[in-house]
């Protein structure tokens, strides 16, 4: 397959590039030649493309010029890949897809927003026809998510581009795209930090002791109700099990009964397997429930629904660990629509403030009296569950990029980050020590790097009083080390993977032992089932087991500077990042099959030493030394886990590549 790009407009690009001339119309400084090239592309593409969907729009007749820039870009991307794994995540040529389309369609909103089109009785309908077509004409998605997504997201968008301060192009340079990102100083946060912070890496680790006990974390349940045995679990849409396979369809397809590795979330008997099994064999101190109940179906939640779906996950982990307290936050599955919160700061019609008094009715039960007020207001809170330990629950949406609302006016995010810097100031003067819940990692590419600079910053600042933080909606069992300005390894962040199997890993749990005085984590286990083995016998429970306990796998020493070590060793140890790997994805078949090949390693040990997106810095180091040491490696070594496949064609291409199949199509033309 080849992509037939417009001579013209790749010969204006390669000018730009060729001739030295890089300091491209608000265009950071830091891209590679190639990512010029490409964001020069894009960007003229973006521009064609909406001038021509906006002639078809008005005369309902395609030219040819339109024709073949629809062929091509439906022919471009994965398109599964860009609902189901992050965009940071995402192949050279899903992610140049992604950009352009998001360019093109806020383009055509603005251009029809200007020009006086979108007003007048018949507003919402003419908005619907022209993205629904947009969607449904580059082939984005099936038509039936292309129209659920706009009838959630629509009036939220509306009321964003009426009267948001933002150009239009900031709307998608705050995606984790390189090529997509412009310069935006309405975007940036800067937090009033008290006292100064470490002048070297964070060496502290406690002896383990007969005191030391254990705290469980669940997280990323995602729950599907409507969750079939035996559907088509191979559907077009961004998550599947739900609709009864066709007549004459592969049996292969058919969705198993404990839950299934494709684009499937988690069906109650999995769950309720699940709580069985951590309530006969383990006794912890409390639980840390890092969010996303509901599911994937994100263009057709019901209000009422994810209510509903709150309420049942509650009521299950009451009935199951009645005695126990339970520690949540907040998931971006949990509003309707899905991901978009906001603040008071908001019209009261468009605030989730039914979702802020309905989680307090059920937290209350576990949390103080004052924790009502921030939870009411925004969804995060702090507690204490034993003298001189704190628990601060963060609402981490306000870092999330599908949440519309940072498109709108980013610095109102500042308030909930200003009160956490204040309640560790306090904590820190009472000589608290202090675990952070927080359902995105803030290395995430999904994650708002201005939000995680800030965040960063507070960490730093804390990190002789935060033992640890905690997190989900990765999916997956990994960690995260943040540093300081300076290079210091500061705090561990530990994600507890999720126990949905959406999508390609096996379901867990995880256990964790801590300090009995500093809370630190000094070891912790995760337990999983292997859904093929499971699925072949749906009458009996699953076999949960231990996968692997961390400090006989990696290190005893799990301090950050001890994970920094390590960090180290997997750098000059390919075979010690495999494993980490495999157990990242927590040995699923699917993910096995798949393999791990350098480009995936670099990308493994990179996302470990990442707690900002756009700073890499020690990712770059420990890239380098990992690509001598795979140079020096036996060709031979670990071949089973080298994987090296992936599907083959335009849609694995780098970006390297990507650019040089464009430069030779202007040859061709």
């Amino acid at each position: 397959m080849k992509l037939i790009w417009s001579t013209a407009l790749l010969g204006t690009a390669l000018l730009i590039i060729g001739s030295g001339a890089f300091s491209l119309p608000n265009v950071p400084n830091g891209l590679t030649k190639e990512e010029r090239y490409a964001a020069a592309i894009s960007g003229s593409m973006a521009e064609e493309i909406s001038r021509e969907y906006l002639k078809y729009h008005h005369t309902g007749i395609e030219t040819e010029r339109l024709k073949q820039l629809g062929y091509d870009l439906r022919n471009s991307h994965s398109k599964k890949a860009i609902f189901t794994e992050s965009l940071a995540d995402l192949s050279s040529t899903d992610q140049y897809f992604v950009c352009t389309m998001c360019r093109s369609t806020v383009n055509v909103l603005v251009r029809t927003f200007t020009e006086g089109e979108l007003s007048g009785p018949e507003r919402d309908a003419e908005a619907k026809r022209l993205t629904v077509g947009m969607c449904d004409y580059f082939g984005i998605t099936t038509p039936d998510v292309c129209s659920g997504l706009f009838e959630l997201n629509w009036p939220v968008i509306d009321f964003i581009f009426n009267e948001t301060a933002a150009e239009s192009q900031s709307f998608c340079s705050m995606l984790p795209i390189s090529i997509c990102q412009v310069k935006q100083d309405e975007y940036n946060l800067t937090l009033t930090i008290e006292g100064a912070g470490p002048t070297e890496s964070n060496s502290k680790l406690p002896s383990r002791s007969p005191d030391d006990f254990l705290i469980l974390h669940l997280t990323d349940i995602h729950y599907d109700p409507e969750y079939l045995v035996g559907s088509n679990a191979n559907c077009d849409e961004p998550m599947c099990c739900r609709d009864a396979l066709a007549s004459g369809a592969d049996s292969s397809s058919a969705a198993g009964f404990w839950g299934d590795y494709r684009a499937c979330d988690a069906p109650r008997p999995l769950i309720v397997s699940a709580l069985e099994h951590i309530k006969d064999n383990h006794k912890f101190e409390w639980i840390y429930h890092t969010g996303d109940v509901p599911p994937h179906n994100v263009w057709s939640t019901t209000k009422q629904g994810n209510l509903d779906m709150l309420s049942e996950i509650d009521g299950l982990l009451s009935e199951y660990f009645p005695e126990t307290p339970i520690y949540p936050c907040l998931g971006n599955h949990e509003p309707h629509p899905a991901n978009v919160f906001g603040n008071d700061a908001i019209p009261e019609s468009l605030r989730v403030d039914w979702l802020y008094e309905h989680v307090w009715s059920l937290w209350k039960k576990w949390l103080p009296a004052g924790a009502e007020d921030t939870v009411k207001k925004g969804g995060y809170y702090t507690a204490s569950p034993t003298e001189g330990h704190r628990v601060v629950a963060l609402n981490s949406m306000d870092c999330y990029l599908y949440n519309w609302w940072l498109y709108y006016n980013a610095t109102l995010i500042q308030e909930q980050l200003q009160w956490f810097h204040d309640t560790l100031l306090a904590a820190e003067t009472a000589g608290e020590t202090v675990h952070v819940l927080s359902h995105i990692p803030s290395g995430d590419g999904d994650c708002w790097s201005g939000w995680s600079k800030e965040y960063n910053r507070v960490l730093t600042r804390f990190s002789n009083t935060i033992t640890g933080v905690f997190s989900g909606h990765t999916h997956k069992d990994e960690m995260n080390l943040h540093y300081s300005e300076e290079g210091y390894a500061t705090v561990v962040n530990w994600n507890g993977g999720s126990l949905t199997p959406y999508s390609d890993k096996n379901p867990n749990y995880r256990l964790y032992e801590v300090s009995s005085g500093t809370k630190q984590v000094v070891q912790h286990s995760t337990y999983t089932v292997n859904l093929t083995e499971a699925n072949l016998a749906p009458d009996v429970q699953p076999n949960w087991g231990l996968e692997y306990q961390f400090t006989e796998e990696f290190t005893e020493d799990t301090s950050p500077a001890g994970i920094d070590r390590l960090l180290e060793d997997m750098a000059e140890k390919p075979a010690l990042l495999r494993k980490y790997w495999r157990y990242k994805f927590t040995q699923s078949d699917p993910k096995l099959t798949q393999g791990c090949d350098d480009a995936c390693l670099s990308k493994t040990i990179c996302r470990i030493a990442t707690s900002n997106y756009q700073e890499r810095t020690r990712c770059k180091e420990l890239q380098a030394k990992l690509e001598e040491s795979l140079a020096k490696e036996d060709p031979g070594t670990d071949d089973d886990d080298n994987g090296g496949g992936g599907a083959s064609g335009l849609k694995t291409l780098s970006l390297a590549s990507l650019v040089a199949l464009l430069t030779a199509t202007i040859c061709l033309g």
